[in-house]
């Protein structure tokens, strides 16, 4: 075994330790990415619930964790195995609102670099400038890193969302949830930061296409579609000539709007011919478009569109990918507006890999329809609902506008909560 790769025993795990191997199958913990770094108490506690040892990278760790694991490997530390635990069964995972709200903050600040960089990108597309994909390439990664981090927190942000900076919050919403699909589907790291690339960039075709079509309100004339559907290819000819982009990644941009029919465009690409990562953006970007505001349509609810997008799918996507997307974001995916049997109302705000129906949820109004001044956040899954004889659940999905709920407002200013409570360096 390599020396860097160090034999642990649980109760020996540290903050900063980046865990490379289980003592068992990674599919019967509740771990979702194979490698990882310990970031809170919480996943210490969840590796000492599920396994009795690990292995632990020396040269992935923190570098203010390698002197304990030197010491380790030269036997100086001190070291007694704990008794063997008795096996637990699966339960909902331990949700931390601290954690959380660290991880919403680390990870805005990467979505607000990245949101800035778009605008950029766009701006030079319009004015026939060269595209930067180094520093998109470096942003895919970094974002990449932030989903095996903390998925959940990567993707509320996608909720930022203006109707008048549709494109720019598009591009990168869609990188967001193709990264985090992609994840869940276990693509490879670099794969999946191709996939992220394409992503991020499949639109820009669009900045080709003038304004009064772009933004039309009402229905786009026969002709006005032809020029629409143009958008691919002008994108595809924007970044060919760009021989760091992997063929991949181009065949994103190129091919996004193909279907399984091969009635998409602009080749009229069928089953097979269209690749695994270009069927992921095509699931993503439909599902984005839908949940957003735009000039000739309201957003739907998240749950609403993932409904729509099972009746859309004979002849259009793949409903094994369709279902693993389901799975991946959750029945009730991050953002969602519930009402509780409680009769409470919140927002989902994470998801639990285990127990779909019982996500993590901010409460956002009493049962009487009143705000609560301090949104709390709670498991559903958590058994201490069992305990008490009080299961909580999920009555229904609700549309935000028909109780005057604005999304991105709440986000914000959760975020700004989350800054606050923030510890100063």
């Amino acid at each position: 075994m390599p020396i860097n790769k160090i034999k642990l025993y649980t109760d020996e795990l540290k903050l900063g330790m980046y865990v490379s191997e289980l003592d068992r199958a990674w599919v019967d913990t509740p771990f979702m990415f194979q490698g990882f770094m310990i970031e809170d108490v919480e996943t210490l506690d969840q590796l000492r619930e599920h396994c009795d040892f690990v292995f632990v990278d020396k040269e992935l760790s923190r570098p203010e964790i390698v002197p304990l694991l030197t010491a380790v490997i030269q036997g100086v530390a001190k070291r007694k195995r704990p008794a063997r635990r008795p096996p637990v069964k699966a339960s909902g995972k331990g949700f931390s609102e601290t954690s959380f709200r660290r991880a919403l903050l680390r990870s805005y600040r990467i979505y607000r670099e990245a949101r800035l960089w778009v605008d950029v990108l766009l701006d030079d597309s319009r004015l026939g400038n060269s595209i930067d994909t180094d520093t998109a390439r470096g942003l895919v990664a970094q974002l990449a890193d932030q989903v095996i981090q903390n998925a959940d927190a990567l993707v509320w942000l996608t909720h930022l969302k203006k109707r008048d900076e549709y494109t720019a919050n598009h591009c990168l919403n869609v990188c967001i949830l193709a990264l985090t699909f992609g994840r869940c589907l276990g693509l490879d790291g670099d794969l999946l930061k191709r996939l992220g690339l394409g992503a991020l960039l499949h639109d820009i075709g669009k900045l080709r296409v003038p304004e009064a079509i772009l933004n039309k309100p009402g229905r786009l004339t026969k002709e006005e579609f032809l020029i629409m559907m143009s958008h691919p290819q002008e994108g595809h000819a924007l970044l060919a000539d760009d021989h760091s982009l992997a063929p991949d990644t181009l065949d994103v941009i190129l091919h996004h709007h193909e279907r399984l029919d091969g009635r998409g465009y602009p080749a009229g690409l069928a089953e097979e011919q269209i690749s695994l990562i270009t069927r992921v953006t095509s699931i993503v970007d439909v599902y984005d478009a839908v949940t957003s505001d735009r000039c000739y349509h309201d957003a739907i609810p998240p749950a609403e569109a993932l409904e729509k997008l099972f009746q859309w799918a004979p002849g259009n996507y793949d409903v094994s990918l369709l279902e693993a997307f389901i799975k991946c974001i959750g029945i009730y995916p991050i953002g969602s507006l519930v009402r509780l049997a409680s009769g409470e109302m919140g927002m989902v705000v994470a998801t639990d890999e285990g127990r779909r129906l019982k996500p993590i949820v901010m409460l956002l109004r009493s049962p009487d329809g009143e705000p609560y001044p301090v949104r709390r956040f709670i498991n559903l899954s958590s058994a201490v609902w069992e305990q008490t004889g009080s299961p909580m659940s999920i009555d229904e999905v609700l549309d935000p506008r028909e109780y005057g709920i604005d999304v991105p407002a709440i986000l914000k200013e959760e975020l700004r909560l989350s800054a606050s409570q923030a510890p100063r360096l």
